[in-house]
């Protein structure tokens, strides 16, 4: 028997972002109500935030949240 597709909302919204005590300006990404991680962006780089320290770097915006989904479903 094959599963349905759940449909998810994702939500990307801006916020401030804190990094190593200094704040950036950036964004929050959201799966239905859980925020599941924050992206910011410094030097013209969007950085991928874990615990308020940078974990990787990408080249768009669109490459930092996917790996942020990436993340994300391989740990749930």
């Amino acid at each position: 028997m094959r599963k349905k597709d759940k449909k998810i909302e994702i939500q990307l919204s801006d916020a401030a972002v804190r990094v190593n005590e200094t704040e950036f300006a950036g964004y929050q990404l959201m799966i239905g109500k859980k925020a599941v991680g924050q992206i910011a962006e410094i030097d013209e780089k969007f950085a991928v935030i874990k615990n308020g320290h940078v974990q990787d770097f990408h080249k768009t915006l669109e490459r930092a949240v996917e790996s942020v989904i990436e993340t994300y479903n391989l740990n749930n």
